[in-house]
């Protein structure tokens, strides 16, 4: 039987044409939001993952930043660019103390140029591909530091072949300026991080050069053509080396108000930022794959809806003309047919919501992994120090034993098995963090702990930044405890008094030391903005921090804690009458064993 009408009017006729076009319209319009929601949606959370590795990146620059200027005030460059020898005593005493700050800041060169932009000293004065004698005057860098502006600059080594981003400063005297530091940081383990989260993420210069990416074959490629002028300049200053900057083969185009590159068949939502530095963009890519899923859904469901709605309507206007009861029992047959159909697609519906739920979680567990990432960065960058010590006494060792300086060598062999007692240390605060183990009580000397804390804080901060009042009782106390878990204690106090205070105008820290009847009491307190009543209770757990997301993982307190609490004493916080915080730390004091002998 057929379900068109033998006979129908033309006014009928266009009343259901007009009908079937307006269902079509709504059945492409309902496609068309659909995708636009979905692509809003995802450029919410593109843009979360844009700002995650653009803190990144300003984190791999700004770590080295202060470097070039604090080594522009060394006096040692300032002898060595005013006699202008890099063959001399000197030179090599500024090499061995490049190579020392170069281990200890992690950075990845450190050197000095001179008027000319030739190199005297380099922390890899003694590798193959050593700096030292290469002029490099051609590097923007140079010229910028030699009029007097701080600079940044992104390239290929020239030596080494190694891209990394240069930071420059001039060194000054009396005569003007002398010569110029120069620190390099190797950006290729932050491209591997990126890399290694499975994303498109990349970093484009003023001329449209790929320089930074996940993906090792867009590095050095272009996103739009390079004009000849600004070729030519990168080539005259080697910022490349030998890329030749082809363009990637990409397409750009507008999908829902938004940018889309379409790249080797593949499209992906495009999301810029700008970095911060003079011409650098940040981009994101996120496939739009989900985004044209569930357009073409939309699309599948509106038409098999509006086919049913039209064929059934159809049906019934035929059925209506002829038998009622029949076209009862077959409207209800296809009502059934929906029915399923729709049951299909709140099942597949009820499978989307429950793999949502299932990388939400995976969201949460990776989060906990890049904590503990970095309380093992912060382990690792505490052994690198000694073990950079260790290998120099070992070298000293090896030369004073071919000289024949026996007494000398017993002292370095002395040094070194400090250095690896304190790495023993250090490894066994990990250890203790996992799980409990017994500790070696000696009696030891607080105000020397103290001491040893504010002299290690003070070569940190820099100069004039704060303000430290220490009221000292002049005489020891002793408690029974840990030297160096207790230095760990003050440390932590101290770094988080000057934390409390960033961005406060004038930065204040007091440190006390008390001896009251048995007990021995160091207050700590600081004028910044003092401690939230409602983190109060939760100071000391682990994993609790109020600092900004990649500052800090709330671990310092809660292993000072339990620290503390291994020794036998206690620590409080409080807020001070005026403004800021105080740490209040309690032992009890022993008499030391030499004064009983007396």
């Amino acid at each position: 039987m057929s379900l068109i009408p033998k006979k129908i009017s033309w006014k009928v006729f266009l009343l259901w044409l007009g009908a079937l076009v307006f269902g079509v319209a709504v059945v492409y319009g309902a496609g068309y939001w659909v995708g636009l929601i979905a692509t809003r949606d995802l450029s919410i959370v593109g843009q979360e993952r844009l700002s995650l590795y653009q803190g990144t990146l300003r984190s791999a620059l700004e770590k080295h930043r202060y470097l070039p200027f604090v080594l522009s005030r060394d006096e040692g460059i300032k002898k060595l660019l005013s006699e202008n020898d890099g063959r001399g005593g000197v030179a090599i005493a500024v090499n061995r103390s490049l190579r020392a700050t170069n281990q200890k800041a992690e950075s990845d060169v450190l050197y000095v140029l001179n008027s000319k932009g030739t190199t005297l000293a380099a922390s890899n004065w003694l590798e193959d591909r050593s700096f030292v004698g290469h002029n490099y005057a051609f590097r923007p860098y140079y010229k910028d530091a030699i009029e007097g502006r701080e600079s940044g600059f992104f390239a290929v080594g020239a030596t080494t072949g190694v891209p990394g981003y240069f930071m420059s400063h001039a060194v000054h005297d009396k005569t003007g300026v002398r010569g110029v530091i120069v620190a390099k940081v190797d950006m290729r383990p932050l491209q591997r991080q990126w890399h290694d989260g499975g994303e498109h993420v990349f970093v484009t210069d003023e001329n449209g050069v790929v320089f930074l990416s996940s993906r090792d074959d867009w590095r050095y490629r272009t996103i739009s053509p390079v004009d000849d002028v600004a070729l030519a300049n990168i080539r005259g200053n080697r910022q490349f080396g030998g890329a030749e900057l082809l363009p990637l083969n990409l397409r750009l185009h507008k999908v829902f108000n938004g940018d889309v590159f379409e790249v080797g068949g593949q499209k992906y939502l495009a999301l810029k930022r700008n970095t911060g530095k003079p011409g650098w963009v940040m981009h994101f890519l996120t496939p739009l794959n989900l985004v044209e899923e569930k357009q073409r859904t939309a699309w599948i469901i509106g038409a098999v809806l509006l086919t049913l709605v039209f064929m059934g309507s159809l049906f019934l206007r035929e059925r209506r003309e002829k038998l009622r009861s029949a076209q009862r029992a077959r409207q209800a047959d296809r009502f059934q047919i929906i029915n399923k159909k729709l049951q299909l697609e709140i099942d597949e519906r009820k499978r989307t919501e429950t793999q949502l739920l299932k990388t939400q979680e995976d969201l949460v567990q990776t989060g906990k992994l890049a904590a503990l990432g970095q309380m093992s960065t912060a382990i690792a960058h505490e052994i690198n120090q000694p073990m950079a010590a260790i290998r120099t006494f070992a070298a000293s060792a090896r030369l004073l034993l071919a000289k024949g300086k026996k007494e000398s060598v017993k002292e370095s062999l002395v040094e070194i098995s400090s250095l690896t007692e304190r790495m023993s240390n250090i490894t066994g605060e990990l250890k203790s963090f996992a799980q409990k183990a017994p500790v070696e009580y000696h009696e030891v000397d607080l105000r020397e702990a103290l001491n040893n804390a504010i002299n290690l804080m003070e070569t940190v901060w820099k100069p004039g930044e704060i303000k430290l009042h220490y009221q000292d009782l002049g005489a020891s106390v002793f408690v029974k405890g840990d030297l160096v878990r207790l230095e760990q204690v003050f440390v932590n106090l101290l770094r988080n008094a000057a934390d409390a205070m960033e961005g406060q105008r004038e930065k204040k820290i007091s440190v006390y030391l008390r001896h009251i009847d048995q007990l021995a009491i160091v207050i700590v307190e600081d004028n910044g903005t003092g401690i939230d009543p409602k983190n109060k209770d939760q100071i000391f757990d682990p994993f609790f921090t109020t600092k900004e997301v990649g500052k800090g993982v709330g671990l310092g307190l809660s292993i000072s804690y339990g620290i503390i609490q291994d020794f036998g004493g206690s620590i409080r916080v409080e807020n001070t009458e005026k403004a800021g915080a105080r740490f209040i730390v309690e032992f009890e004091a022993v008499v030391p064993s030499s004064a009983l002998a007396l």
